[in-house]
């Protein structure tokens, strides 16, 4: 926490800024330690589940919901913790106006009146933008989306630490579907042996996104499991990206339900060595795009995959560095990056991917998962 702390600082004083409010949960993970579950998707009942206050000179408040209370457990030592009403069954719902009374009370208390704060646009309700610009006309509000997720792609070590539980629960997803997929078993079935083996790993339910589809779809590049059969020679495509305690996983494999012919074989090895090339190149001071194309030219005798060749992992399963053939963004120790290269022909299509983190002496890979072709 200190590390990131120290950057999210640096950055606020060169752009001369009293303070940030923050609204997302990836970031208010990151900055603070608490976890917004969204597995049952927003609240009638809250505004916001979470604000988080950091003052340039008056330390850090958390405004919560005050059914979100018991989450709080985790949350950073420092920072002081303020609720408001939101659940009520004895009087009318009035969880918006005590949200914007606690927040406004809240800057009262860190004594900002005037000045600049950085506040996530794309991530706050209009509602809160207008409160605030009226009881504080004084105070200029500053987007810094964009500046925040740059910061946020060097991880801290505990950081790295909570990614590589999350991503040794996609491991167990990939193993899993070595282990139960059969001909005459449906997609859905074959995911649920799955998720429960991932969910019995981590001793609780968790958000999982997921791709596993079978046959002719996974020339698709993915999708949700359906109803359908799998099928002798089907090919099956599986991407788990697991959420543990706030932060994501990611690992993707393909394998053939029965013996692949050479030339499946030879596309198999083709991916997976454009999946080595790309995890050597995740080095200090290559650009984001060097990784991709290098892992492109693997492959260009093959029809160019429809989608990035990585992306950064965290509190958000898509960061910054985007591996993409535009991105000029310098590589540093401490980003977690997936690549994911792929070759999608007419009838079937095969993707693995890796998870690692770019260090000095060289990547570290954190799903230990070894891809391969057949069961």
């Amino acid at each position: 926490m200190t590390e990131r702390k120290k950057r999210l600082d640096l950055f606020g004083k060169s752009k001369g800024l009293n303070g940030f409010l923050l609204t997302s949960p990836s970031n208010i993970l990151s900055y603070s330690g608490y976890w917004y579950d969204f597995q049952t998707g927003a609240s009638p009942f809250q505004l916001l589940p979470a604000v988080l206050f950091i003052s340039a000179d008056q330390g850090a408040s958390l405004l919560l919901a005050d059914n979100e209370e018991s989450k709080s457990v985790s949350v950073h030592e420092g920072i002081t913790i303020k609720l408001y009403s939101s659940y009520s069954y004895r009087e009318p719902l009035m969880f918006r106006e005590s949200f914007l009374s606690e927040l406004t009370d809240g800057f009262e208390t860190m004594k900002i009146k005037t000045g600049r704060i950085g506040i996530e646009g794309d991530h706050i309700p209009n509602v809160v933008i207008q409160k605030l610009s009226e009881v504080f006309p004084s105070i200029e509000w500053i987007n810094v989306d964009q500046d925040i997720a740059v910061l946020r792609a060097i991880k801290d070590e505990d950081e790295i630490e909570s990614i590589k539980l999350a991503a040794n629960l996609a491991d167990i997803g990939q193993e899993a579907v070595l282990k139960y997929a059969a001909p005459g078993m449906t997609e859905l079935e074959l995911f649920s042996k799955v998720r429960l083996e991932m969910e019995t790993a981590a001793g609780a339910r968790i958000p999982l996104m997921a791709d596993l589809i079978s046959g002719a779809a996974t020339a698709t590049g993915g999708g949700n499991p359906r109803t359908k059969k799998m099928e002798k020679n089907d090919f099956v495509l599986s991407d788990f990206t697991p959420c543990l305690n706030g932060y994501w996983g990611d690992s993707c494999n393909t394998i053939v339900l029965g013996q692949p012919s050479s030339g499946q074989q030879e596309i198999f090895e083709s991916v997976k060595d454009a999946l080595d090339i790309g995890v050597k190149a995740l080095v200090p001071g290559n650009e984001a795009r060097e990784v991709d194309r290098l892992m492109r030219g693997r492959l260009d005798m093959y029809e160019e995959f429809g989608h990035h060749g990585g992306h950064g992992v965290g509190t958000c399963y898509h960061e910054e560095p985007r591996i993409v053939p535009y991105n000029k963004m310098i590589l540093e120790p401490g980003m977690v990056i997936a690549l994911e290269p792929a070759v999608y022909k007419e009838k079937f299509g095969i993707r693995v991917e890796h998870l690692a983190v770019v260090r000095t002496g060289g990547p570290q890979i954190l799903t230990k998962f070894n891809h391969r072709f057949s069961q």
